[in-house]
């Protein structure tokens, strides 16, 4: 049994800081369709504080806001899962400053001003997500019981510094990292979500909703936001080549003798059940 993890603790802003924060690699690697967009967002937003993080500013960020021991767990997630990394990476940054985070792929449609309420501490969003409409689908995991209107958002993050939220969530994710098998977690895109991602945000954030202070829209139109610049899925291989959704290998580096032999035999077992179904979905379809 692993020990609870020692995380600082922040005090809780009043007001929501007009910071912007975005992640990415290396800065040096910037296609021009996300250093456009950058620009963009700035414009849009000229009484904010811009800032951008590659790697080295993360490490760095984590070793110094955080300590050894929780930077420890945040490099014990494979680096070929950059989106695991950066997840964790969100919650400690937003926990301690506050602001507005966007993954690089996203951005404003409206100066920022016109859409955060002075009052506002906490904002969570749904997704689009009912048959028709653009993210059809999505956030309908068996943990929520298939509800499309329970998994929230996280590829933005708008909240005051020190919002219990954020500390819960952190608190949730590190104990994920710790424990992490990937036949219990999971590898590729669900392993990511259930380890790091919006299943393990929504989960720890769900119990504290009845005693904090937040706001809840209807979607990020709402919010004037869009998901994704690009158009499908030119997003999915920015920084690797690899998809991580498409990955089997684990999400996070695993402790104890068996733990890799138990690894392969539930890839082995995920490949045997992916070929049944999808040989069963053929059959279907040629039967009619």
């Amino acid at each position: 049994m692993n020990a609870p993890i020692e995380i600082p603790t922040f005090d809780m802003g009043s007001q929501i800081p007009r910071i912007i924060h975005q992640t990415c690699p290396s800065k040096n690697r910037l296609s021009d369709v996300l250093a456009d967009n950058i620009q963009a967002i700035k414009a849009m937003n000229p009484g904010w504080e811009y800032r951008l993080y590659d790697d080295r500013a993360v490490d760095t960020f984590i070793v110094n806001s955080y300590g050894a021991e929780i930077s420890n767990l945040f490099r014990r997630i494979n680096p070929q899962y950059g989106a695991a990394r950066a997840d964790l990476f969100r919650y400690l940054l937003m926990y301690k400053h506050g602001g507005v985070y966007l993954d690089i792929k996203s951005t404003t449609l409206k100066p920022l001003d016109s859409v955060i309420r002075p009052d506002d501490k906490f904002i969570l969003a749904h997704w689009r997500n009912e048959p028709g409409e653009p993210f059809a689908g999505w956030g309908m995991q068996k943990e929520f019981g298939f509800d499309r209107k329970r998994e929230v958002q996280q590829w933005h993050i708008i909240t005051v510094p020190g919002h219990p939220f954020l500390r819960r969530v952190i608190e949730q994710v590190l104990k994920n990292i710790q424990n992490y098998r990937s036949w219990v977690h999971g590898v590729g895109g669900r392993g990511v979500w259930k380890t790091t991602g919006p299943i393990a945000y929504t989960l720890a954030i769900e119990p504290l909703m009845s005693t904090n202070s937040y706001r809840m829209v209807a979607n990020e139109t709402e919010l004037s936001l869009q998901y994704n610049i690009y158009n499908g899925a030119g997003h999915y291989n920015l920084f690797s080549t690899t998809y991580y959704g498409l990955r089997s290998d684990p999400v996070v580096s695993m402790e104890g003798w068996c733990s890799m032999p138990m690894h392969h035999i539930y890839v082995q077992a995920r490949k045997v059940y992916r070929h049944f179904v999808l040989e069963n979905f053929h059959r279907e379809m040629k039967n009619g």
